[in-house]
């Protein structure tokens, strides 16, 4: 498969598990530190068991020569996810998403300084307008004075980006599907080590109602990991797909509007959708 229909399978079925995922976290009783720790470990588990089943193993590279780079992965996820809760707990999630939405140029400068995987002008130029896309959508009100929440947006944004930097050295040694397993699974674990108490709301996760729908919601978000780095192993280009995988917050909104119901300034959002889509169709030019 080409590496431009996995990473478009990955953005399809990203964005269906961020329509599942908003259904979850609209639960009363869902905690984000303690979901973010069980979704982690449950799609490490998940495709952990997918993998066992079909192939009878998961093989697991000699980590003594990468060792420092799967140190590296797991402190940026994890402090990823850390400033992210940080922020939304100060923050409105439009002022977020804007924010956090630059990861997709630090990932592409990670990716152009460390693996001289740079893009071109117009491929510049599309990965600006995909990012503004999001920005249109997201924005309402811009003008309030920086807080700290915004800092940890910001923060998020630069770990995420430089992991799926790291990330692009790391699938040379692992299959997806194990790079899936151990990507999630050493971040989620960290996570629980740094917020211990926060492991006694697992108990709301594991009611029968809620369990059936995480097991898909797992699946799903694996699967779209899976391709990610199927995708990321085969491109000649990381910058580029990077700044193609950012086309899934605008497909996640399009998904919104269409099965959530989610109609409110329904204009804007068309908006940026065709920026986006401009934006889109320089990147992969």
């Amino acid at each position: 498969m080409s590496w431009q229909f996995l990473i478009g399978i990955s953005i399809l079925l990203y964005s269906v598990s961020v329509l599942l995922q908003r259904v979850l976290l609209k639960d009363d009783q869902t905690e984000p530190i303690s979901f973010s720790i069980f979704f982690q470990i449950g799609v490490a588990t998940v495709i952990g068991i997918l993998v066992l089943v079909i192939r009878g193993g998961i093989p697991i590279p000699d980590l003594s020569q990468i060792s420092w780079s799967v140190l590296v992965m797991t402190a940026l996820y994890a402090l990823a996810n850390i400033f992210i809760f940080k922020s939304l707990k100060t923050t409105e999630a439009s002022r977020f998403t804007v924010i956090f939405s630059s990861k997709t140029l630090f990932a592409v400068l990670g990716s152009s300084l460390i693996f001289r995987e740079g893009l071109t002008s117009a491929q510049w130029a599309g990965a600006i307008l995909i990012v503004m896309g999001v920005i249109v959508i997201a924005i309402k009100d811009l003008s309030k004075k920086i807080n700290k929440g915004d800092i940890f947006a910001l923060f998020a944004a630069v770990m995420f980006g430089l992991a799926n930097t790291n990330d692009r050295f790391l699938v040379q040694f692992f299959d997806p599907y194990s790079y899936v397993v151990i990507g999630f699974l050493l971040p989620g674990v960290a996570i629980a080590l740094f917020y211990p108490k926060k492991l006694i709301n697992f108990k709301i996760y594991f009611k029968k109602a809620f369990v059936y729908k995480m097991v898909i919601l797992c699946l799903l978000y694996g699967l779209a990991a899976v391709t990610f780095f199927a995708a990321l192993q085969a491109t000649p280009n990381s910058s580029q797909l990077f700044s193609i995988n950012s086309f899934g917050a605008i497909l996640a909104v399009v998904f919104s509007i269409i099965f959530l119901k989610e109609t409110d300034k329904i204009a804007k959002k068309i908006l940026g959708a065709v920026i986006s889509v401009a934006g889109l169709l320089l990147v992969n030019k």
